[in-house]
């Protein structure tokens, strides 16, 4: 295997891995650009290097397909780094399987079928984002606006972010004023409605929540 086939073969994951990062970074999902690139070259260096190490042996086929095999299993360790549990709900599956689809890609480059990577690609980027938005559809966004009462932390506003972020919630007119011992939040956002229900039940479980009022 030539050094200009490798680079190549980099370079392309690079950019596929990317092009489904950015997808990911747009959503505000935990595993985003770079997270996918990294996969993506990871797999791909994985595959090149299985067939550097056995290249000229005979009946290698099994050992490449077992190397292959492991990177998957491996990558399952890193998807459920972004899968949160708590209190009967699951968030980030969506995220999990992205990484595993890429590690996927990564290992469809290393091992040269150029033409699949790119039509495996193009599926798992509409899947994000097309089917997403056919997904959310007939749920119906709506508008709802938070007012939202706390003890004073430092930590509030960062975690009010991280719950809406798992949820793909992008907040809009967000202000904080702190009053003596309380801290008071107002934001906007459009969401589906089970988006806002699973948003609502992880607010509650905050135990700096005083009040919430919604509009």
């Amino acid at each position: 295997m030539e050094l200009l086939e490798i680079a190549l073969k980099l370079l392309l994951a690079v950019a596929l891995g990317g092009l489904i990062g950015m997808e990911r970074e747009s959503s505000q999902k935990p595993a985003g650009f770079r997270t996918n690139i990294l996969i993506c070259v990871g797999a791909t260096m994985m595959m090149i290097l299985s067939g550097l190490i056995l290249e000229g042996q005979e009946g290698s086929g099994g050992d490449l397909t077992r190397i292959a095999a492991g990177v998957i299993t491996g990558i399952g360790f890193i998807g459920a780094g972004t899968i949160i549990q708590g209190r009967g709900n699951v968030i980030g599956l969506t995220s999990a399987a992205t990484i595993w689809a890429v590690a996927g890609l990564g290992l469809v480059i290393g091992a040269g079928h150029y033409w699949i990577a790119a039509i495996y690609t193009v599926l798992v980027f509409v899947t994000l984002l097309a089917l997403g938005r056919v997904e959310s559809f007939p749920l119906r966004r709506a508008g709802f606006h938070y007012r939202i009462q706390t003890k004073r932390s430092p930590h509030i506003l960062n975690h009010i972010k991280k719950l809406g972020l798992h949820e793909g919630i992008k907040f809009q007119n967000l202000t904080l004023k702190n009053e003596k011992d309380h801290t008071f939040v107002d934001f906007s956002f459009n969401a589906s409605e089970e988006k806002e229900r699973n948003f609502n039940k992880n607010l509650l479980n905050s135990e700096e929540i005083i009040e919430i009022r919604i509009d």
